[in-house]
């Protein structure tokens, strides 16, 4: 697969984040790897990938001043129009 990112993907990867968000804030328990391997089944990228993606995200969160998920540290190597997809 292409190292790009389609817009699929991403969009799938920063719905996932949102949900993992909205269980971290309520409390409900759920398991990192269990989500990016069903990413990773989709879409055909490693597991790795969309953890790293994740800490994209959080990055994302973090200059737009949001919390980011507890175990995704921001990972700042996001390209800027990347980002700007995530922010939409």
């Amino acid at each position: 697969m292409s190292e790009n990112w389609t817009d699929e993907e991403l969009k799938a990867a920063v719905e996932a984040y949102l949900d993992m968000h909205a269980k971290e804030a309520n409390g409900i328990s759920f398991v990192k790897r269990d989500i990016y391997a069903d990413l990773s089944s989709r879409f055909g990228r490693t597991e790795k990938s969309y953890e790293y993606r994740m800490q994209n995200i959080s990055y994302v969160f973090s200059i737009m001043g949001r919390d980011w998920i507890s175990g995704l540290k921001p990972a700042k190597n996001v390209g800027s129009n990347t980002a700007s997809t995530i922010e939409r």
